[in-house]
């Protein structure tokens, strides 16, 4: 949101998000005007602004590693495995129609994920 004085030039931006708050951005969707001043992508770069309170530090890498983001009492903390074993039941071919009797099979990362929609994290900065 802006305030404008009579002639219609903004004055000051009033951010609704919070400084550190982290937001899907649609980069690459038509007529997105470029990120505005005081975000930055998510890219895992150690940020160089002296205005903001994160100078120095790195940013989280949430567009390179194609991380799903997950809700907390804390941040920062990563989980989870790039591969798993889903380990079938014993069932008998008298009871079920299956054929399988207690096999592990490992899936990749690609396999199992649910539909999607890819967006860019951004993180305000300032």
């Amino acid at each position: 949101m802006a305030i404008a004085d009579s002639d219609g030039d903004i004055l000051h931006y009033y951010h609704i998000s919070p400084i550190g708050s982290v937001t899907a951005w649609l980069k690459s969707y038509a007529n997105i005007p470029a990120l505005g001043e005081g975000w930055v992508e998510c890219n895992g770069q150690t940020l160089s602004d002296a205005e903001s309170p994160f100078d120095g530090q790195v940013i989280p890498d949430l567009n390179g590693d194609n991380r799903f983001l997950r809700g907390s009492s804390t941040s920062g903390s990563t989980g989870g495995s790039e591969t798993h074993t889903h380990t079938i039941g014993t069932a008998t071919r008298a009871s079920s129609p299956f054929n399988q009797l207690g096999t592990n099979t490992t899936t990749d990362a690609g396999s199992t994920l649910p539909t999607y929609y890819e967006v860019v994290w951004v993180m305000r900065i300032k």
